[in-house]
């Protein structure tokens, strides 16, 4: 990507599990903490639907990442009635609020973008709150269509230039970053949100994964490791504020970070819908890596899809292998992460996590940890590959002279995506002009809908964050027990690693 073509990442924002923002998720990441937790009481029933061992209908884990306070909105701050707020879809609500904090972020408010050509491009998938709200209004759940997730930041904010939401599975929030890329280099927007957004709300991801003997049983998610046993499901949001690079430098933004290039492609054709390709996989790396100008030896880390499967991680790292090899990288000189291992797959949202993850690192020099890998994968050599799993936090490598990272999503159905970003060098800071603004206060009261489309009453007590527990390993099933009810989705195809 020539230098005209590169893209500055001038404000950030998220709310993940354990980590209620940007600061917050750069110390989860650097202590090593998980934030994978039981299900909440809120979402679904685990007496009635857990079963240690597979069981049709029923969920093989009982443990994921979850977001405190879902519940929770600010109606009044978003200047919404508290029936209007009970009744918007919580992906809505959560990006409301990650978009606000990330104006914020970049130094910038509210007033100042209104009426402007800013775009908006979110990675998102429709839930089931609108089978609630219908339940309730008998409006059949209109406003909380998938499409109004970002509408509704475009509304809000007054925002006038491209405004949709993009759905390619769990490559969608870095499919969502390309195109926001794309439109501020075609001059469609002068700036751009872009990211991702994902909720839990029923157990019904869990019996779909449990069916297809993907979810790990133990509610641990290892990736590379030679105990990795299936994904375990999260839920968050991030957002990023984009700008072409020079246009940032010359007026003086803060840059976070810069995207040098991203590609897309799909797997086309393939043993089943769900196999991955590993051709392809290589195919979009080696495009990003092409389009941005830098070398496969400049790369210092790789933020991978990681999903922690035993056959699927492998099948990631040989297409790695095989590009950066081929391209003179020498063995063990590249770092592999993935922030799936700190609180599980956020499945649309999952591409924005590991930017937000590579942001930090480029802009701190930080390398941070790979959770529950102990024991690399025997299915894949890491002795011979340029790659190797960061175990604990350290310093970037002092003998790159830039700092330069890849970002992996891999989505569900054959969409890659695969970004490059580096640190903003020496001859292009600056001292910035705008410094970050205190991110909002809201003060959030519990609106809800259960099942049934009642009003959810409070707790006794307010919720907070519960510790993380220590998932108890329950024993492998037998093989004859092992048996899916998903006609349309083989078992085979799942183990395979194209789970996203």
């Amino acid at each position: 990507m020539r230098q005209n073509q590169r893209v500055a990442v001038i404000g950030a924002a998220c709310r993940f599990p354990g980590a209620p923002d940007l600061a917050a998720f750069g110390e989860l990441l650097r202590a090593g903490r998980s934030a994978i937790r039981e299900v909440p009481a809120s979402r679904w029933s685990v007496a009635e639907l857990y079963r240690p061992r597979p069981e049709l209908g029923k969920s093989l884990s009982k443990w994921g990442g979850f977001l405190d306070e879902l519940e929770y909105f600010d109606a009044a701050y978003f200047r919404l009635s508290a029936e209007e707020a009970t009744c918007l879809d919580p992906s809505v609500r959560l990006m409301l609020e990650a978009v606000e904090s990330c104006v914020a972020d970049s130094g910038r408010t509210a007033a100042e973008l209104a009426g402007r050509p800013i775009g908006v491009f979110a990675g998102a998938r429709a839930s089931d709150y609108w089978r609630r709200t219908g339940l309730r209004s008998g409006s059949a759940g209109f406003g909380s269509d998938q499409n109004f997730i970002a509408a509704r930041l475009g509304q809000h904010l007054d925002l006038r230039g491209p405004c949709f939401v993009v759905d390619s599975a769990c490559s969608s929030a870095l499919v969502a970053v390309q195109l926001a890329v794309r439109s501020l280099l075609a001059d469609e927007c002068e700036l751009a949100f872009a990211g991702g957004v994902e909720v839990l709300l029923d157990e019904r991801p869990y019996l779909e994964f449990s069916a297809a003997q993907a979810l790990s049983p133990t509610g641990r998610c290892r990736p590379f490791d030679e105990r990795a046993d299936g994904l375990v499901p999260g839920e968050g949001c991030g957002v990023v504020l984009l700008k072409r690079l020079e246009d940032a430098v010359r007026d003086g933004d803060r840059i976070r970070a810069v995207i040098d290039a991203v590609a897309v492609n799909n797997d086309g054709r393939t043993v089943g819908l769900t196999t991955p390709n590993p051709a392809a996989q290589r195919a979009v790396i080696e495009a990003a890596l092409d389009r941005s100008g830098w070398r496969a030896t400049d790369v210092a880390l790789v933020e991978a899809h990681g999903t922690g499967t035993a056959l699927g991680d492998p099948i990631e790292l040989r297409a790695l292998t095989e590009t950066f090899t081929s391209r003179g990288q020498r063995p063990g000189a590249c770092a592999v992460g993935s922030v799936k291992s700190n609180f599980g797959h956020l499945f649309s949202a999952a591409g924005i996590a590991g930017l937000l993850k590579v942001v930090l690192a480029l802009e701190r020099g930080e390398l941070y940890p790979t959770l529950s890998c102990d024991r690399p994968n025997p299915r894949f050599d890491f002795a011979r590959s340029p790659f190797h799993p960061i175990t604990e936090a350290r310093p970037w490598p002092r003998d790159r002279a830039a700092r330069v990272a890849g970002v992996s999503a891999f989505g569900l159905g054959g969409t890659n995506a695969h970004l490059i970003a580096s640190a903003l060098t020496a001859d292009q800071a600056a001292a910035p002009s705008r410094a970050p603004l205190p991110l909002p206060r809201y003060q959030r009261e519990r609106l809800w809908l259960d099942r049934d489309g009642r009003a959810a009453p409070a707790p006794v007590s307010a919720p907070v964050s519960a510790p993380v527990p220590a998932p108890v390993p329950t024993p492998a099933p037998a093989p004859q027990a092992r048996r899916s009810s998903m006609s349309s989705l083989s078992q085979l195809e799942f183990l395979d690693g194209k789970h996203s």
